[in-house]
């Protein structure tokens, strides 16, 4: 019987499944909800690349068309009538460091490993007031945007998360995001 209590409290639980996991994260317990009307605003940076428009767009696409249930026994139902009463969130406001270069993505992804700036900060009220992505590069913002699909949830037409408000402080740890190893080879 410990068992099953023990089991159930970890399947109840809330805990984000982020990877990579970012280096500095804190949550909160309430529930938000994207807006209907959702956007990710480009207007604070000047000559946005191509690629940033289009991460952009790929990003409200996961959004709209993932449907990505939360992973607990009744697959978020007991949550719907918090859900239905939450506040939305209606737009992410993406921004580059004052004195940044506008630089593609792609040109940001061929630079050495060492002077590649992947980081960025991402905060997500609990109000319904917009969230922010800042970042010193495009590469970051991309980075940013990766977690930020990563936080929501969907039940019956909403698009939710359980923990806000969100603080993300994220680099990666080494000078790269990650590596290949293949043991196919002798």
């Amino acid at each position: 019987m410990r068992f099953i209590a023990f089991f159930l409290a970890i399947c109840a639980s809330n805990t984000l499944a982020l990877w990579p996991q970012p280096r500095n994260i804190t949550t909160g317990t309430q529930v938000l909800k994207l807006s209907r009307s959702f956007a990710i605003d480009l207007s604070r940076i000047r000559g946005v690349p191509a690629d940033l428009t289009a991460a952009v767009r790929r990003t409200q696409g996961y959004l709209e068309k993932d449907k990505l249930r939360i992973l607990v026994p009744d697959r978020g139902a007991s949550n719907a009538r918090n859900i239905a009463r939450a506040p939305t969130l209606s737009s992410l406001v993406l921004s580059l460091d004052s004195g940044a270069q506008v630089r593609s993505i792609a040109y940001e992804a061929t630079l050495k490993l060492e002077d590649r700036k992947e980081g960025y900060t991402l905060n997500i009220p609990s109000n319904g007031g917009p969230a922010t992505l800042k970042a010193p590069t495009t590469l970051g913002l991309l980075r940013g945007l990766t977690t930020f699909t990563q936080i929501w949830f969907h039940l019956s037409g909403d698009t939710y998360t359980l923990q806000a408000p969100f603080r993300i402080k994220d680099s990666p740890a080494f000078p790269y995001r990650g590596f290949m190893l293949d043991t196919a080879r002798n």
